[in-house]
């Protein structure tokens, strides 16, 4: 049974080698046949930095995930590879795309590989030698003298999007992000965000807009250890962000963060309620609650009021991650970077904190007393105590309220009704239901 377990969490992959400079792809032959390369790397991972470590243990290559390709779905997916910085390994035989077979290659597998192979794929990551392209450009910035050690690791891999870590022969590293739709918007609002808060981001080098993409400085590693002080630090640089961002929201705006102000949650939540009625319709199991119409339609005046009493405390709206996690938390000695702000939104701060407070181990000493202090001596002079205060109360079922809404295009999309989104708001519904009977909030809504 573990051994059935251990192949089920299991991908396996082919793999469609090239190189630049060569019309050839490089295939295993086996008995006179030729049939492209297989790797198995673990399920749940990221697949571009997974494939790359796979590769190399199997045949000693550094490699570069062009892309994944459409595939059938009873066929293993299929990944356009490029080598870098190698020969091709022994066991591996270079062939034309034409000897393939079509068990092997589906004709749409094969188009677009043959577009990739003629230097005709449209979009910029999924081009052979990019990445010569890349440090070329790194080295107009940086210096001419830098010197790369060969070592470029992966974690996201598409036409259109990229995340690669450069390293070099003094050991610094480097690291190239591009982001496109439906994510375009993280380059313009992290280099807003770069200019107005330099010392919190990792430090921005370079940018190109036809890639839309930016070259940052290695800004340390992400957060490892679940100390208090740590986690304290993480608080007052938070509160640091946002505060810089105050009367600055409506540019963040109009570059592409999302509007999760408490007043376009509150127009929203007829929406809302309507989702969560037929997402609980269609709920099959029978070992978590059901809320029915009329717990729903009590969830919403709760949200309401909350809603109504959180404006009336007229916080200043600011940036907020939304992300929080700890591979989006850099550090490097105590200090504390913020990476990742595809998510970014605008709305109320204190909704952000909740977010960092999930961080907490759910086992052991209870810091969120300890952060609650720290991100409140943050807003002091900024805010009238009692408004912390409140605010605290408000906020933890207000951040289940932001989380559910996100982007709100996703309500009027197909994927509302994909059977993991509605289970996802089903259990956030129930988290608020419980949410809304919390003492300190419902002492709160009182006075």
């Amino acid at each position: 049974m573990l051994a059935q377990n251990a192949m089920l969490e299991q991908n396996e992959y082919r793999l469609v080698l090239v190189r630049i400079g060569s019309q050839a792809i490089w295939v295993d032959r086996t008995d006179g046949a030729l049939r492209l390369p297989r790797v198995t790397i673990p399920r749940w991972t990221r697949p571009a930095e997974q494939l790359q470590r796979a590769i190399e243990a199997d045949w000693d290559l550094r490699s570069i995930v062009l892309g994944f390709l459409p595939s059938k779905v009873d066929s293993a997916p299929c990944a356009v590879v490029e080598i870098l910085f190698s020969r091709a390994h022994d066991s591996l035989t270079a062939a034309s795309i034409d000897e393939i077979s079509g068990e092997e290659m589906t004709s749409e597998e094969r188009e677009a590989v043959t577009a990739i192979l003629s230097g005709n794929a449209h979009r910029p990551f999924s081009r052979i030698g990019w990445t010569r392209e890349a440090m070329a450009w790194m080295r107009a910035e940086l210096g001419q003298d830098i010197e790369f050690t060969g070592e470029v690791r992966q974690f996201n891999a598409s036409g259109s999007f990229a995340l690669v870590r450069f390293s070099t022969q003094t050991g610094s590293a480097y690291w190239l992000k591009a982001t496109g739709e439906p994510n375009a918007h993280e380059f313009h609002v992290t280099r807003m965000l770069a200019k107005l808060c330099p010392e919190y981001l990792p430090r921005q080098i370079a940018a190109r807009e036809d890639w839309n993409a930016w070259l940052m400085e290695d800004a340390g590693q992400p957060l490892d250890s679940m100390e208090s002080p740590v986690l304290e630090e993480v608080v007052n640089s938070m509160s640091r962000v946002q505060r810089r961002t105050i009367g600055r929201t409506g540019e963040f705006l109009a570059a592409g963060a999302l509007d999760q102000r408490i007043g376009t949650l509150r127009t929203h939540l007829p929406e809302l309620t309507e989702y969560l009625q037929e997402a609980m319709a269609k709920q099959t199991s029978t070992k978590v609650t059901r809320l029915d119409r009329h717990r729903i339609f009590r969830l919403e005046a709760a949200l309401r009021d909350a809603c109504l009493r959180m404006e009336d405390v007229n916080i200043p709206d600011t940036l907020v991650h939304n992300d929080v996690n700890r591979g989006n938390l850099l550090f490097k000695g105590m200090r504390c970077c913020f990476t990742d702000w595809c998510e970014a939104g605008v709305g109320n701060p204190f909704l952000g904190f909740e977010y960092l407070c999930l961080l907490q181990p759910r086992s052991g000493e209870d810091w969120r007393p300890r952060l609650w202090e720290a991100y409140k001596q943050c807003w002091i002079g900024f805010l009238e105590e009692s408004a912390i205060d409140e605010a605290f109360a408000f906020s933890p079922l207000l951040a289940m309220l932001a989380s559910l809404y996100g982007r709100s295009t996703w309500f009027y999309a197909s994927r509302r009704n994909l059977p993991h989104v509605e289970s996802y708001a089903r259990s956030l519904a129930r988290h608020m239901d419980r949410a809304a009977q919390d003492p300190l909030l419902l002492e709160a809504l009182c006075h």
